[in-house]
């Protein structure tokens, strides 16, 4: 037999050697892609953030050169130049719309440069074809899978869909970053690649010299396989060839011991011991009380649009609506705690403290009630029933923690703070609202969300009223008539509660002439007219007990 050290010297320093070259030769292929998938994703990213932002009804409103000087165009360019100064290595920022003819033309340009700039209206000739694309069904964020060139360069662009409130296409957003920027990351990482082997080889050498002088190599794969056994990982066999008589006897005691542990493994519950092992502690039951937000949502007259729509294609559309809503409540931060047939549960504020969680919530109720009704468009159009979606969120302290037993745990939140927000969710059919808010989370988000009074009730559990709100909208996006109908609703509510009926019921049916259809206002009014006729005791308070769910 060979010395050791001469085997392991020679062994590990050519593998070393030979995978560093090939690592090398590998890295350099691929880093092409690689960058060229980077850029694309971060691209993606930087017009998808940007589009969602951008206000598709004020974009609506630019429709001729002329429009250049209103102060809509002016805010909405400010906006455009902000989101790409402020996205990395974007050149180019615009957005574009077919206009009458299907020509595509365009709208703003965050462009500088007066000779480079597009004004409102200019035809682009050169659109790419997923450029044209992005103007068709279905609506999506689309990059551009290599460079194209036009009068203005070479780029690689991304466009990103622009909708109005009501859900309709007003155009795309787009975003072009420049050939040679992609070219200036791909030689760098180039460059870092070529080092990185060389120093990898170099350093793979001196290991394995040092190695080979401590018989190391077969020795740690050996103690590598022992800190699977330690897991209970006994299916893996490591290669591990020597010549070395005593390296072998190991090998083979190892293998004689796994043998025997793979049949102790047959009457223990070894998932349990080896995960417990791998965490280092024991998850046990415990909670605590924190400050949550909690998120109810659910779909109106679920169990009818179950019963006339085959079961496949219901899972495939509540597949859909659940992706649709799961991944605006993460993009605001939310944790989604579970899913009850078509309900869904969230909270904000644990597992780990979120600044703002009130705020979070609203906003993320908001854009689920706008991707909820862009589906149900979809939906309606395919000719099947829409989901309409009903939120109710209440903020508040709740316990939260592992609840269960000792060999079951789940990560939730429970308490009287969740049962309103379920009971706030479920007041919106009887009031025929979209998002119900409590007074708690109101007194939060008051300035930055516009909500109107809705009632002042003791829902089922409760003695105690909760005034509830509607949450209508972002106050930076609401409309004045809007703002003017919740003012209407606000000082009915005050002289409703001052039990002053006559003065309340006008302001109650000033706000029905603005919305003749509103049932919160509807129910208000019948009351003040009730009241006028016969007055509720000395004592009341406003409180309506709610006797259902």
């Amino acid at each position: 037999m060979q010395t050791l050290r001469f085997n392991l010297g020679s062994a590990f320093t050519g593998i070393a050697v030979l995978t560093s070259a090939l690592l090398g030769v590998i890295m350099y292929f691929s880093v092409q892609a690689f960058v060229l998938q980077g850029v694309r994703d971060r691209l993606a990213d930087a017009v998808g953030l940007a589009a969602l932002q951008m206000d598709g009804d004020l974009h609506a409103q630019l429709r001729k050169r002329a429009d250049e000087s209103t102060p809509a165009f002016q805010e909405l360019r400010g906006h455009l130049k902000t989101f790409r100064d402020t996205a990395m290595d974007i050149r180019y920022a615009y957005t574009a719309r077919r206009d009458g003819s299907g020509k595509i033309v365009f709208v703003l340009d965050a462009e500088e440069n007066p000779s480079l700039v597009s004004h409102l209206g200019d035809v682009y000739e050169e659109a790419t074809p997923l450029m044209r694309q992005g103007f068709l069904r279905p609506y999506g964020i689309r990059v551009e899978e290599h460079f194209h060139k036009d009068q203005w360069g070479t780029f690689l662009s991304g466009y990103a869909p622009i909708f109005r409130k009501n859900g309709e296409l007003e155009g795309l957003l787009c975003m072009d970053i420049t050939a040679e920027k992609v070219i200036a990351y791909e030689r760098h990482y180039l460059r870092l690649a070529f080092l990185t082997s060389l120093g990898v080889c170099a350093l793979a050498v001196a290991l394995g010299v040092t190695f080979s002088r401590r018989l190391s190599r077969p020795l740690m794969a050996l103690e590598a396989d022992m800190s699977r056994i330690q897991v209970f990982d006994l299916d893996g066999r490591p290669e591990i060839r020597s010549r070395i008589a005593e390296v072998v006897r190991m090998k083979t005691a190892l293998e004689n011991m796994k043998s025997g542990l793979r049949s102790f493994r047959k009457y223990v519950p070894a998932d349990l011991v080896a995960e417990l092992i791998s965490l280092r502690k024991e998850a046990t039951l415990g909670v605590q009380k924190r400050e949550l937000t909690i998120f109810f949502s659910d779909i109106a007259n679920f169990t009818s649009i179950a019963e006339r729509m085959p079961p496949e294609q219901l899972a495939d559309n509540l597949g859909l609506y659940f992706e649709a809503m799961t991944t605006t409540l993460l993009q605001n931060r939310g944790t989604v705690d579970k899913f009850i047939g078509d309900a869904i549960m969230a909270f904000w504020g644990a597992p780990h403290p979120v600044d703002g969680h009130a705020a979070l919530a609203c906003r993320a109720a908001l854009q689920c009630r706008q991707r909820a009704g862009a589906l149900s468009a979809e939906l309606v159009r395919a000719k099947v029933p829409p989901f309409i979606t009903r939120i109710g969120i209440h903020t508040g302290e709740a316990l939260v923690g592992n609840i269960g037993y000792k060999d079951r745990l789940s990560y939730t939140a429970m308490g009287d703070t969740v049962n309103l927000a379920s009971r706030m969710e479920s007041l919106n059919r009887h009031y025929g609202t979209g998002i119900l808010i409590s007074e708690a989370t109101y007194n939060l988000v008051r300035n930055d969300f516009l909500a109107r009074p809705v009632d002042f009730v003791a829902v089922i559990g409760r003695s105690s009223g909760v005034k509830i709100y509607e949450l209508l909208a972002a106050r930076s996006e609401a409309a004045k008539d809007e703002v003017a109908f919740v003012s209407l609703c606000e000082e009915g509510m005050e002289h409703y509660l001052g039990r002053n009926w006559a003065a309340a019921r006008d302001c109650f049916q000033a706000a029905l002439a603005a919305r003749p259809d509103d049932r919160p206002t509807q129910i208000l009014t019948e009351r003040c007219a009730a009241y006028e006729k016969n007055p509720p005791p000395a004592g009341w308070q406003g409180v309506t007990a709610m006797s259902t769910k």
